[in-house]
């Protein structure tokens, strides 16, 4: 397996998409990496709070999938140039700074940890 270094996959990351969505809130990456298949969306972290999967939900073209359903058997294929939005839900925060911790396996790449600081606008 292949080991990613973080200051590559803090690119994946489009900075300034920490925003309030209806659902709760939601931030974009972008695979600018090449094509592969999640297989597993292990947590977010933001701040000192961590979510499980079983509040998570990925936005790929336009469907959403809960990150539960994410699994080695039924695996989300993530194309080159394709924007996933992630979604936590039922999560109000205040605008601020936060350090975010994106925590997935992938079938190429093995164990992903994306690690970036963003603001959350008013």
């Amino acid at each position: 397996m292949t080991v990613i270094p973080n200051f590559i996959l803090k690119r994946m990351y489009k900075a300034g998409s920490l925003r309030r969505v209806p659902e709760g809130v939601g931030f974009d990456i972008i695979n600018n990496l090449g094509p592969g298949q999640i297989s597993l969306v292990q947590s977010i972290k933001l701040n000192d709070q961590v979510y499980a999967a079983e509040h998570l939900v990925l936005v790929i073209n336009g469907e959403s999938v809960a990150a539960t359903t994410i699994h080695e058997d039924n695996p989300a294929t993530f194309f080159l140039n394709q924007v996933i939005t992630c979604v936590i839900q039922d999560t109000q925060l205040v605008a601020g700074r936060y350090d975010l911790t994106l925590e997935l396996v992938s079938r190429e790449a093995g164990k992903v940890s994306l690690s970036i600081s963003d603001t959350l606008a008013d």
